[in-house]
């Protein structure tokens, strides 16, 4: 992992876990034992972290949509793919906890203009497939990207929660990811899907 990572890495843990206001870069320089000079070699603000941090996410998410897309798959599989991924944690997907934790904390504001802004592939999905969703719904695609965004991010806050970890740390964040390896996620993606989902779906 190069040191430009690392400082991505260790400022989304602690975003996650401090809050994004609460997070100096100081904090940052100081767990990485590096000079807060350190920091600005590689970003001129927090400001500037964490917009790359966020337009991280949406390349890897955009990538990921476009592959489900091609795929000669029923819809319903290709949602529930969609699902999967986004309640997946893993050690190399400390974003997704940081998303979480910002709309845990009430500090959606800080970053949700930004990030709407650079994430409307969901929205392209939805409409390039809105003939596999029921007649009744297809003039409520947006909602329904707001509503799989909004419950999707409680489920995973849920499931988090449920590691019995609270992250302040690199350390315990690996204990919660290490917990968090335990919640089948094939069951809860098939229970969101059956609540959530199919009564959408053709």
């Amino acid at each position: 992992m190069t040191k430009k990572e690392r400082i991505k890495r260790t400022a989304t843990i602690l975003f996650a876990a401090k809050g994004i206001r609460n997070t100096k870069i100081e904090d940052i320089a100081n767990v990485l034992n590096m000079a807060k000079g350190g920091f600005y070699y590689y970003f001129k603000s927090k400001e500037e972290l964490l917009l790359e941090i966020m337009d991280n996410s949406v390349i890897s998410r955009k990538g990921f949509l476009e592959e489900v897309g091609h795929l000669d798959i029923p819809f319903e599989v290709k949602m529930k793919m969609i699902v999967k991924r986004r309640i997946n944690l893993k050690d190399d997907r400390y974003n997704l906890f940081l998303f979480a934790k910002i709309y845990e904390n009430g500090e959606i504001s800080l970053t949700y203009d930004d990030y709407m802004k650079r994430d409307v592939i969901l929205s392209e999905f939805l409409y390039a497939n809105s003939h596999e969703i029921k007649e009744e719904f297809r003039d409520d695609i947006e909602k329904i990207r707001v509503m799989l965004s909004s419950s999707l991010t409680s489920l995973l806050l849920y499931l988090i929660n449920k590691t019995g970890v609270e992250v302040t740390d690199e350390e315990s964040y690996k204990r919660m990811v290490e917990n968090y390896k335990k919640i089948d996620i094939e069951a809860e993606v098939e229970t969101y899907y059956a609540m959530f989902l199919k009564s959408l779906i053709k």
